[in-house]
């Protein structure tokens, strides 16, 4: 009976993605979470919640025993820790192997460049891991200025194509609707994305709207910024959707905009690509992998509002070339990041570790 044991937040859909696609291909499929989660896992997963005793990551050592504990009574076939600076250092403490870290984004983005001793911790971490998983080649360089002692494996996230696909084809309705789909927080930069929306407005003789979907702590400021810039009549705000409802409206999409002031990966530029929408982001983090500038979309300097307002005026203004990225992404998502691949990928990665 083969067993694979994570450490990961359950109630991340990035957790339930990886989870449930292998629960398909194991026996038993153990996850330690330190949040609970509604999702509906499979009958061979089981879930084992160990909160820590208070808000404080001080408190996450306060439960490594009983982590340490459960995974020995487990005895899986492997660990497998999603996030470096959380779950990734209950595997490290626990000394289990074969031990798999994945990294995610601020926890090599941010974490490291905190402080000398958070640097020395995230090498302590990764020191411990047989293999080493990121998403992007972006995040993968950024690590080796931290950590150079072992190849880093990319391993994507990537989409999967029959739920995120086109059902609606670009440019149906008698307006264009440029929109994203993100949590409303800072680093998303969608106060980027209003004022230059609001140039563009003054700029192109066309119907232009946008759709923002997503809720967060940003949602009240945006709304004030949208009634500032006088374009709040020209403006959705739809608030947090469930993933599943996620393909729904980005098919009611023309043009997706992703103004980021930093990403680990770009999913959300796959899934806009794999419904055959043109996307404009910031030249941040693997979103330039994920995007094919001038092919599948553009890219435009981050935060610099004019040139995001430039790159939407050359799409709104000309409907043969948005066709045009349309069919080029929805190409280039099912070459390169279709998520059986990318899971199957992760997958050899697990059968050599379990092999040795």
């Amino acid at each position: 009976m083969t067993k694979i044991c994570y450490l990961s937040d359950a109630n991340s859909s990035h957790t339930q993605k990886w989870v449930d696609y292998f629960s398909d291909y194991y026996d038993e499929i153990h996850l330690i979470s330190m949040r609970k989660s509604n999702h509906k896992y499979k009958s061979n997963v089981k879930l084992h919640i160990i909160e820590p005793p208070f808000k404080s990551k001080f408190s996450y050592f306060f439960i490594i025993n009983k982590i340490r504990n459960l995974i020995k009574s487990i005895n899986p076939d492997l660990v497998h820790s999603h996030y470096a600076t959380s779950y990734g250092l209950y595997g490290r403490l626990c000394g289990f192997h074969p031990f798999i870290v994945s990294v995610w984004g601020s926890d090599v983005y941010e974490f490291p460049k905190s402080s000398k001793l958070k640097a020395k911790l995230f090498n302590y971490i990764l020191d411990g891991a047989d293999v080493i998983c990121s998403t992007s080649n972006d995040m993968a360089n950024e690590i080796r200025k931290y950590y150079n002692k072992k190849d880093i494996e990319i391993t994507p996230f990537g989409v999967d194509t029959n739920k995120f696909k086109i059902h609606n084809n670009i440019l149906s309705n008698s307006y264009i609707t440029i929109g994203v789909s993100k949590h409303l927080n800072k680093i998303y930069g969608i106060d980027i994305l209003l004022k230059s929306f609001a140039m563009l407005i003054k700029e192109v003789n066309k119907d232009i709207r946008l759709l923002i979907v997503g809720d967060g702590p940003e949602r009240k400021p945006l709304e004030t910024l949208a009634h500032e810039l006088n374009i709040a009549d020209k403006i959705t705000f739809v608030g947090s959707v469930e993933n599943k409802d996620v393909p729904i409206y980005m098919n009611k999409m023309d043009i997706v905009a992703l103004p980021s002031l930093s990403e680990s990966f770009g999913v959300a530029a796959l899934e806009a690509e794999s419904c055959g929408r043109p996307v404009v982001c910031s030249d941040v983090g693997g979103l330039k992998e994920v995007v094919s500038d001038s092919k599948t979309g553009y890219i435009f300097k981050s935060e610099d509002i004019v040139d995001l307002k430039n790159k939407l005026k050359l799409l709104v203004e000309n409907e043969a070339l948005m066709h045009s990225f349309s069919s080029s992404g929805r190409k280039f998502v099912l070459d390169n990041y279709d998520w059986k691949d990318n899971a199957n990928h992760m997958h050899n990665i697990y059968l050599k570790l379990i092999k040795k």
